[in-house]
């Protein structure tokens, strides 16, 4: 048998297409643990590995707020410059609706959105806010989005090689320095009119873009400065499952991601690119950049990823981190996710290239006893034999 490994020498073994002593389990799990716990903090995530033994990818902010998708801002924008905001928040008992108006050199933006009230069955412990009229109205707009993104160059980062060194090898830490420039796109203009934009005002759709892509680089490039080891960007706004078409996606969204990628590894760094929605028809091209992990890998009917496939014609190249299904671990019982388990297992982890993983979080509201059989079954069946 393969000598005992840490959990982070077995993320870093399978990322290497390695096989190490044991398919390490990493799934994303910060809603049950909001419920179970009251907290998702990185210091949460290691409490958990005493508890349920597992091998945490534990993701970290770079620090810099985010002014856009806010429901309500609690600051004042403390990290913008020359930005003043006016607020008016209305309580409709289960939800809040909150209105903003910020003043910037440029002008005026208003938005108006719905923030719903955590705990409540029909939103979940951490619901998102909705928009109802977004910031971005008009290519007129832009410049004043501008002054809602914090200087990278005035944020503090040191946290970070902080967390890595005090985490050791207990995990692998990865950062997340922006929402990602998609989910800046959509959280600034609304999936609805990105989408309607992307045929009747295409511009306006790739300069948006493009503002937010160029920040993330930058702060991204902060963070990989400050000692980053792996890179989270969220890609599931431009997923085909929004309604984006493939060929959308490879001439807006596949130049972005390869930039992002490159200038990842350009410092040593892995790049993690997550998308939950359906992703086997560009999953060639993530191929092709050099995505180092590739998530959620989602199975039908929410997904379209089939994991026999993708290890057939890319476990060489991609670590793939995912197989079950969250609907399927609230919904089904700790024997059938045992067999889950098992099944994915055996598909994914010849040649390392697989973390077991779910699909997004695991919600709250997931009985105890399905969590505890994945984390179990997960040691079960993922040892590796030489």
């Amino acid at each position: 048998m393969t000598k005992e490994m840490t959990s982070r020498e077995r993320l870093l073994a399978v990322i290497e297409h390695k096989e190490p002593d044991k398919v390490p389990i990493a799934p994303r799990i910060w809603a049950w643990f909001l419920e179970y716990y009251g907290d998702c903090s990185w210091k949460t995530y290691l409490k958990a590995k005493e508890e349920f033994d597992f091998d945490p990818i534990i993701r970290i902010s770079s620090g810099v707020k985010d002014y856009i998708r806010a429901g309500i801002i609690d600051d004042n924008c403390s990290q913008l410059e020359n930005v003043s905001l006016e607020q008016k928040i209305e309580d409709k008992g289960d939800f809040i609706i909150v209105r903003k108006m910020f003043i910037t050199p440029a002008g005026i933006l208003t938005d108006e959105k719905i923030v719903p009230k955590p705990g409540k069955k029909e939103y979940g412990i951490h619901p998102d806010p909705e928009i109802r009229e977004p910031l971005l109205k008009s290519p007129d707009d832009l410049p004043k989005i501008k002054f809602l993104l914090p200087d990278p160059d005035k944020i503090d980062y040191s946290h970070i090689k902080e967390i890595i060194e005090t985490v050791g090898e207990e995990a692998l830490v990865e950062v997340r320095p922006t929402p990602g420039s998609d989910a800046l796109t959509i959280d600034a203009m609304g999936v609805e009119a990105a989408l309607i934009n992307s045929i009747q005002n295409k511009k306006f759709l790739e300069d948006t873009f493009e503002i937010f892509h160029q920040y993330n680089l930058k702060v991204t490039k902060r963070c990989l400065e400050a000692g980053a080891e792996v890179i989270f960007d969220s890609g599931f706004n431009m997923s085909l499952s929004v309604g984006w078409s493939p060929k959308i996606w490879k001439e807006l969204f596949y130049p972005k991601v390869k930039e992002m990628c490159e200038l990842t590894h350009s410092y040593g760094a892995y790049y993690h690119f997550y998308d939950d929605g359906k992703i086997m028809e560009v999953l060639p091209e993530l191929a092709e950049i050099g995505v180092d992990i590739l998530a959620t890998c989602t199975p039908p009917p929410i997904g379209d990823f089939d994991l026999k496939v993708a290890k057939e014609k890319f476990g060489d190249k991609v670590c793939f981190k995912g197989g079950i299904d969250i609907v399927e671990m609230k919904t089904t019982t700790p024997e059938r996710i045992k067999e889950k388990v098992a099944e994915v297992i055996k598909i994914g982890a010849p040649g390392g290239g697989f973390i077991l993983s779910t699909s997004d979080s695991i919600r709250d509201g997931t009985p105890i006893e399905n969590v505890k059989v994945f984390f179990t079954a997960g040691r079960e069946y993922g040892k590796y034999s030489v």
